[in-house]
């Protein structure tokens, strides 16, 4: 029996989406509004779309103030704090992969388990060079990519020097470090 997808309503476009494409928060008593993407804090909880451009139109005009009957007080920087939030997600997550065995760092060793077709996916530094990034593209072309940190937040983030290529495997892990990679990029892109 397959899993239903829990869907919410995006209180700006009024989309009825899965709630992994929205970003909840929730607008505290005060009416401040805060990200609140752990369902943490108390307050009413609201749904918007995963969209940068969306949440920086909020700190220019919002409709919310009318949507919600409520006066909402959103940060300037609120962007840039769920930005922050999505890419430490990510973060966090390829570091779970990483500690449960499931993380390949270095070219040859993602060469090597991507041949043998056990990666999930690759993740390559958005400064690597060109010609490492055309081989990863031609030994992994079925495989998707993502290229979201720049080589000192990856190597930061690893607790290793240089971190240029991963490889995530096939693993119960994967899934999860996925899903909050494209959470980000999604979030990023739209």
């Amino acid at each position: 029996m397959a899993k239903e997808t829990e869907t919410r309503k995006c209180v700006l476009t009024g989309k009825v989406l899965p709630k992994a494409d929205l970003l909840r928060f929730v607008v505290l008593p005060n009416g401040q509004m805060l990200p609140d993407f752990n369902k943490k804090l108390g307050g009413k909880g609201i749904y918007v779309s995963n969209s940068k451009k969306m949440l920086e139109g909020l700190t220019v005009k919002s409709p919310l103030n009318k949507i919600l009957h409520t006066n909402v007080i959103i940060a300037p920087d609120l962007p840039a704090m769920v930005e922050h939030i999505l890419a430490q997600r990510g973060l966090d997550t390829v570091n779970l992969a990483r500690k449960a065995g499931d993380l390949i760092l270095g070219f040859e060793k993602v060469k090597e388990v991507t041949a043998k077709g056990k990666a999930a996916f690759v993740i390559e530094a958005t400064d690597a060079g060109e010609d490492g990034r055309q081989k990863i593209a031609a030994m992994a072309k079925d495989l998707e990519k993502f290229s979201l940190y720049d080589v000192a937040t990856m190597s930061e983030a690893l607790k290793r020097e240089n971190t240029v290529y991963l490889v995530v495997m096939k693993s119960r892990t994967s899934d999860m470090v996925c899903e909050a990679l494209t959470r980000y990029r999604t979030f990023l892109q739209n």
